[in-house]
């Protein structure tokens, strides 16, 4: 079963088992992740939504002074919310940390209460994967167990939208695909070596169009 640990270590990379080996660690990518999990996208499409009303509603008197007194109060707001978004996506970027091993991976997220997730390749149903349009993307982990992870106290490091089954994710990393490809060799052949000591397990691990199948 996975493992919750709501006191995790400061470096995670000095607790991991020397048995085990690191394959790869990172955290998400603050440009990526402002824009898409914290929605700043949305507001420079306010802003061009609200040129255009004014553009098209002064269409008979095109005065640029004029258009930019009445654009000027949005200009600020939307600045003000912009720097508070950031400054929402730096403080949770920091203390994110996720880590691919050779038998596991492992999760430490969150703000306020940050907490750990320790996931063993066997633990895990399905890996899926989404790209945006930079390279960056999410990996996404549906966990054989029922046992339900809570999804706002683990936010942002789980799926979106995804409520009454939370699966825990790798949000916004950079190179999704090299780390996904890296993932699926460190599943395979840690479920290889299970297979060989328990043939109840799972068998094998396929990937295909970017989603990996036990």
């Amino acid at each position: 079963m996975y493992k919750i640990n709501n006191t995790p270590p400061k470096d995670i990379l000095s607790v991991i088992p020397k048995d085990e080996k690191i394959i790869w660690y990172g955290k998400p990518d603050i440009r990526r992740f402002c824009l898409t999990a914290l929605g700043l996208k949305y507001i420079f499409i306010y802003l061009i939504i609200i040129f255009c009303s004014i553009i098209y509603s002064r269409s008979g008197d095109l005065n640029f002074i004029k258009i930019i007194e009445v654009l000027f109060p949005y200009i600020i707001s939307s600045f003000l919310a912009v720097l508070l978004l950031i400054a929402v996506g730096v403080s949770q970027v920091l203390p994110t940390v996720y880590v691919i091993t050779s038998k596991r991976v492992i999760i430490r997220s969150g703000l306020a209460l940050i907490f750990m997730l320790n996931v063993p390749f066997d633990k895990i149903v399905s890996i899926d994967k989404n790209i945006y349009s930079d390279g960056c993307g999410n990996i996404s982990f549906k966990l054989l167990s029922k046992s339900r992870i809570p999804f706002f106290a683990s936010w942002p490091s789980v799926r979106p939208w995804f409520f009454s089954n939370p699966q825990p994710t790798f949000r916004c990393i950079a190179d999704v695909e090299i780390i996904a490809l890296k993932l699926s060799e460190a599943a395979r052949s840690r479920i290889s070596e299970i297979n060989l000591s328990n043939s109840n397990v799972i068998k094998n691990v396929n990937i295909q169009d970017g989603e990996i199948t036990a």
